[in-house]
């Protein structure tokens, strides 16, 4: 199937917030997406934006029963790994599943490693729920490598209540 890779432009925000909550519902976790495509928007299309967005488009005649062309994403950001370097973190990769199984959530993912390297991203990383077999073997049939089981790693989060007591405890200017 024809499709196409593209950089998000802030018109897709509503498509990227539909899918957002289509990925979220499939994690089981619906209840903890709390951003708009406002925010979505805000911050993905600002001077200095906080991600950056892939979609991938399928021509009319592909559309699905509810009328989308856009039928996956890809959200990344860049960070730092003191040990090696310009890293870049996939925190979304999703396709509908009617579009599953075609090569586009390789193409999605393919290109944030393109724009990685372009930008001198020595890695990759991302994170993937544990009960979540299908794409744990799609990251590993790539050559992802999990960390969790190779060196231990636990993802670890700050949030709410937790985020605002540890920020009081910062020592005052």
């Amino acid at each position: 199937m024809y499709f196409k890779v593209r950089a998000a432009r802030k018109e897709d925000c509503k498509e990227i917030s539909r899918m957002i909550m289509e990925l979220a519902v499939y994690e089981k976790m619906p209840d903890q997406v709390k951003t708009s495509h406002e925010e979505l928007e805000r911050d993905g299309f600002s001077p200095n934006p906080f991600y950056e967005c892939l979609i991938a488009e399928v021509p009319d005649e592909h559309r699905t029963k509810d009328g989308y062309t856009v039928v996956g994403y890809a959200l990344y950001f860049y960070t730092y790994s003191t040990w090696k370097g310009r890293s870049v973190y996939m925190e979304d990769l999703y396709v509908m599943p009617d579009f599953r199984g075609k090569g586009i959530g390789k193409g999605l993912m393919a290109k944030v490693a393109q724009v990685g390297v372009e930008k001198q991203c020595v890695r990759l990383q991302l994170s993937v729920l544990e009960w979540n077999k299908p794409s744990l073997d799609f990251y590993i049939a790539k050559g992802a490598e999990d960390l969790t089981a190779k060196e231990g790693w636990h993802f670890l989060r700050f949030d709410g209540q937790t985020l605002d007591t540890l920020a009081k405890e910062a020592p005052k200017d």
